[in-house]
C-alpha cells in the first residue's frame, strides 16, 4: 500500500520509480547470474547429481565431458519461458532427493534410460546439434550394417541406441551404493549391444514375452551383419560349451524372469507426447532380452531337443512322465549319467537319498538294489511313474 501511495505522491514519485527501477533490474541480474551459475558443469556436479557420483565419474569418461551438461539436458532453442520452467521443474524434482540423499535416487540413475529413449527432452535435435549425419562419415564396427535414415524416419532418437556416449561407464570403477539393496552399483547396459539392438530387431518366434515395438525391425542376420561376419560368438568355440550350454540358457532364462518380475511391480513408464517417446513407448527394457533368442528362435531349441520344448516350460515338471516316454533319447542328452538311455530317469528318480547307501544313479545300480531300497522306504514314490504291473512284467520276463 505504501508503494502505491509513493506513485500516487507526486513528490515521492520520481523516488518510488527510480528504486523499483533498482528492485527490477537487481531481480532480473539474480535470475541471470542464477540461471548462468546454475547451468554450469560445476554446479551440476557439485550441487544438483553430487549423490550420483557415479554420474560425474562416467561424463569425465566420455568423449563428451567438454560439454555443456544443458546441451544435452535441455532442449535446443528452447525460449526464456520454457527454459526457467524447466529449471524450477528440475528444481523442485531434485532437490527433496538431494536433502535425503542417497535414498532419494535409483542407484544406478535411471537404469532403465527411459529418459534417454525418446523420454521428452532427449531426442536426436540435441545430437545433431554438432553431429550432422549429411555430412558426417559414419564408421560402423566391421561386419555392421547400420543405416540411420532408417531409424530417423521412424523418430528413433540418437539415444535409443547411444545412451552411453555421455557417460562412458566403461574402464571406471563405480562407488554408489543402493541404499534399498545394499549392493554395489552395476552400471546401466550399454544398448550398442546386441542385446540393445534385439529390444527391436526380434525373430518371428524368439519367445521373447514382449515382441517388437517395430513391425520392420528383423531379426535376421543379414540385417544387421555383413556377408563376411562370424555370426559364432567366442564362447561357442569352447570344446566345454555343449555340455555347459544348458546351464548357461537357464541362468539367461532365470534373470529374464527376474527382470520381467522387477519390472511389473514399477510404476508404468511416463512417456511424453512429443514423436520421439511415442516412437519408443513399447520397447522393452534391456534385461528382459535373452541373449540365446537374439540368434536363435524357440523352435531351433526345441528341434535340437529331439521335439522337448526348451527350456521346459513352468509346469514341466508334473507332465514330464508322457515327454519322457516320448521322447527317452532326448531326455538321456542332458540327464543321462551312464550309457543307457534309462539311466536319465534313474539319474533322479532311482535314488533313495532318505536311506543310508541306496543312492543310484545308473539303470543298472537301480537294478541291482532297489529290492532292498523299495523294502526300506517303501513303494508310494515308485506308483508315481509305475503301475503294479510293472513290477510283474520285470520280474517274470526279466525285461526293464
Amino acid at each position: 500500500m505504501k508503494l502505491i501511495e509513493a506513485f500516487r505522491n507526486p513528490v515521492t514519485r520520481p523516488r518510488a520509480i527510480i528504486w523499483t527501477g533498482v528492485v527490477l533490474v537487481a531481480l532480473l541480474l539474480f535470475v541471470f547470474v542464477a540461471v548462468a551459475v546454475s547451468s554450469t558443469y560445476w554446479f551440476c556436479a557439485s550441487f544438483c547429481h553430487s549423490a550420483q557420483a557415479d554420474t560425474i565419474a562416467s561424463y569425465n569418461n566420455s568423449t563428451h565431458k567438454n560439454v555443456a551438461c544443458i546441451s544435452c539436458h535441455e532442449p535446443v532453442n528452447a525460449n526464456p519461458i520454457e527454459f526457467l520452467y524447466l529449471k524450477v521443474e528440475a528444481a523442485v524434482g531434485e532437490i527433496p532427493m538431494m536433502l535425503t540423499s542417497p535414498k532419494g535416487f535409483e542407484i544406478p540413475l535411471n537404469k532403465d534410460s527411459h529418459v534417454a529413449m525418446g523420454g521428452g527432452h532427449m531426442t536426436s535435435a540435441q545430437c545433431t546439434q554438432c553431429h550432422d549425419l549429411k555430412t558426417q562419415k559414419v564408421t560402423p564396427p566391421p561386419g555392421l550394417k547400420i543405416n540411420h535414415d532408417v531409424h530417423e524416419n521412424l523418430n528413433i532418437a540418437c539415444t535409443v541406441c547411444h545412451n552411453r556416449v555421455a557417460h562412458n561407464e566403461q574402464g571406471i570403477v563405480l562407488s554408489n551404493v543402493d541404499p534399498k539393496t545394499g549392493q554395489h552399483n552395476q552400471g546401466h547396459a550399454n544398448f550398442m549391444t546386441m542385446d540393445g539392438c534385439c529390444r527391436c530387431h526380434r525373430l518371428a518366434d524368439d519367445g521373447q514375452a514382449e515382441p517388437s515395438p517395430f513391425s520392420s525391425a528383423s531379426g535376421t542376420c543379414s540385417t544387421c551383419h555383413t556377408a563376411n561376419f562370424d555370426l559364432k560368438p567366442a564362447n561357442h568355440n569352447s570344446p566345454n560349451f555343449m555340455a555347459e550350454h544348458g546351464e548357461l540358457a537357464k541362468e539367461q532364462a532365470d534373470q529374464v524372469a527376474e527382470a520381467q518380475a522387477e519390472i511389473a511391480k514399477e510404476p508404468a513408464r511416463k512417456v511424453s507426447p512429443d514423436k520421439y517417446a511415442q516412437a519408443v513407448k513399447d520397447v522393452p527394457s534391456i534385461r528382459t532380452i535373452n541373449e540365446c533368442y537374439t540368434c536363435h528362435d524357440k523352435k531351433f531349441c526345441s528341434d535340437c531337443h529331439g521335439g522337448i520344448e526348451m527350456p521346459h516350460p513352468a509346469d514341466f515338471v508334473s507332465n514330464h512322465k508322457a515327454e519322457a516316454q516320448a521322447h527317452p533319447a532326448s531326455c538321456a542328452k542332458c540327464h543321462n549319467s551312464g550309457a543307457a538311455v534309462s539311466d536319465s530317469c534313474s539319474s533322479c528318480h532311482h535314488s533313495a537319498p532318505n536311506v543310508p547307501g541306496y543312492q543310484f544313479t545308473t539303470a543298472a545300480a537301480w537294478l541291482k538294489g532297489h529290492g532292498a531300497a523299495s523294502q526300506a522306504s517303501g513303494v508310494s514314490s515308485c506308483f508315481k511313474c509305475h503301475g503294479p504291473s510293472d513290477c510283474a512284467k520285470c520280474h517274470t520276463t526279466g525285461s526293464f
